[in-house]
């Protein structure tokens, strides 16, 4: 975990704005899981690329997943922080993400490129 400021601001305010990016964090777990679902019924209507679509349906389903537990512990850490006029600034989390996504990114450019 990060620094740990003050936060001075509304708690109203704060407390919505925590809750739209669990919000956002919900989106994207739910946009991965459904792309590892297109993608595995993809494997299903071609044989020839079905261990690949398979596992990499399989790993965007996981994907999905583990971003859903992140942005619930972090809604909840942050709630908690909130409540006691602090916000904790993440710094693990994001950067994990950004290798994740990157990764995927890179996969899919060599499996297009292939």
């Amino acid at each position: 975990m990060g620094k740990i400021i003050p936060n001075k601001g509304s708690t109203a305010r704060d407390h919505l704005a925590n809750e739209r990016t669990f919000l956002a964090w919900v989106r994207t777990a739910l946009g991965l899981v459904g792309l590892g679902v297109v993608l595995e019924r993809f494997a299903a209507a071609e044989p020839k690329d079905a261990p690949w679509a398979t596992l990499g349906g399989a790993l965007l389903i996981g994907a999905g997943g583990l971003l859903l537990t992140y942005g619930f512990g972090r809604y909840v850490m942050v709630a908690q922080r909130l409540e006691h006029g602090e916000f904790p600034v993440a710094r693990r989390g994001p950067l994990t993400v950004a290798v994740g996504a990157s990764a995927l990114v890179l996969t899919a450019l060599v499996y297009v490129l292939r």
